[in-house]
């Protein structure tokens, strides 16, 4: 059995292709109405991957699979998960699609280890950058912490090729009820390079700045009726 380099999670690739094809043509027909998806021309089709969605919902992590990942990418997506979520067998099955705990109000080394590693070694990462569920729409104040790992993952690894994938995902209903209709939108990729003439911390700040307004861009025109 393969298994992951220092500092990786685990990744099952023939469990992590059935849930893609359980997924796409099963569950989410199955419980869904329409599900639209645009932009997928413009995921990156090399390099490392930050992908930031919107946090709407718990679907919100099968969906993002479905309109960014393997059948559509040929990208398996690991995700920092938070820790109460990774427990029992609801757990087991979480680290083997590519999720790995992390402490919401307080990460801990390893968790942000893990996922500078994930992205310095060209892999593609899920993080929502709300850092919670905003149940109407409202795009809520950004975290610096994702595009704060990301150009950490470029001074690691200078060479890297990185971009940051915003997602936009909207629901007709905030709690999501059998038919819903939901639309993605994936924005233009930020291509994250190493701080020249600033600080880290300044870069941070910049960066998420622009990947807000580009979130904020995605979302014009979509209505919000709750």
């Amino acid at each position: 059995m393969n298994r992951p380099a220092p500092n990786r999670p685990y990744l099952s690739p023939w469990l992590t292709e059935a849930a893609y094809y359980l997924g796409t043509y099963l569950l989410l027909p199955l419980y869904f109405g329409k599900i639209t998806v645009t932009g997928r021309d413009r995921i990156p089709s090399e390099g490392a991957l930050l992908v930031t969605p919107t946090h709407r919902s718990r679907w919100d992590a099968v969906l993002v699979p479905h309109s960014v990942g393997w059948l559509v990418s040929g990208r398996h997506l690991y995700f920092m998960v938070a820790a109460e979520e990774v427990r029992g067998f609801q757990g087991w099955w979480i680290r083997r699609l590519g999720g790995f705990p992390v402490q919401r109000e307080k990460p801990g080394r390893e968790a942000l280890t893990q996922a500078v590693t994930l992205l310095a070694q060209g892999h593609s990462l899920v993080m929502f950058p709300e850092g919670k569920i905003s149940r109407d729409g409202t795009l809520l104040p950004l975290k610096p912490g994702p595009v704060h790992l990301a150009l950490q993952a470029v001074q690691q690894n200078p060479e890297l090729i990185l971009h940051i994938l915003p997602v936009y995902l909207h629901y007709s209903h905030p709690y999501q009820p059998w038919r819903t209709h939901v639309t993605i939108k994936i924005g233009a990729p930020l291509r994250v390079l190493a701080p020249k003439d600033q600080s880290l911390r300044q870069a941070t700040w910049d960066l998420t700045a622009t990947l807000r307004s580009s979130l904020l861009a995605l979302g014009e025109g979509l209505h919000h009726p709750f």
